[in-house]
């Protein structure tokens, strides 16, 4: 896959929606609730899901994804992935729990360290 997934999921007006998430990796909106940590009645309105808090979280589920995808192969390994994968570095959580827990820049950084050759 060669474009971003961030450019999958996105509409003309550069909004992240989740309708897109889910259709783009074969789940629902309930999925796309659990793996963003936004509420499912967020999700399933546009006003909702278009406020900046919102939009920064789909958006920061995504940017994960789509950086780990080389790592991973495919789009679908990359979300199992985030979903799943415990990290050292943090004591076992998941990407999916740092970005819940608004920890978005230690878990750059991380990614950041493991793409230049660090440990993970």
């Amino acid at each position: 896959m060669n474009r971003s997934i961030l450019d999958a999921v996105m509409n003309a007006e550069g909004i992240v929606e989740p309708s897109k998430m889910a259709a783009f990796f074969h789940t629902n909106l309930k999925e796309i609730a659990s793996l963003s940590g936004l509420p499912y009645s967020t999700l399933s309105r546009a006003e909702r899901y278009s406020t900046i808090k919102a939009q920064q979280q789909l958006r920061n589920c995504t940017e994960v994804i789509n950086r780990i995808l080389p790592w991973t192969g495919n789009e679908f390994h990359a979300y199992a992935w985030y979903r799943s994968e415990g990290l050292p570095e943090f004591g076992g959580l998941t990407a999916e729990q740092l970005v819940k827990h608004d920890r978005m820049d230690a878990l750059r950084a991380y990614l950041n360290h493991t793409s230049e050759g660090g440990y993970a």
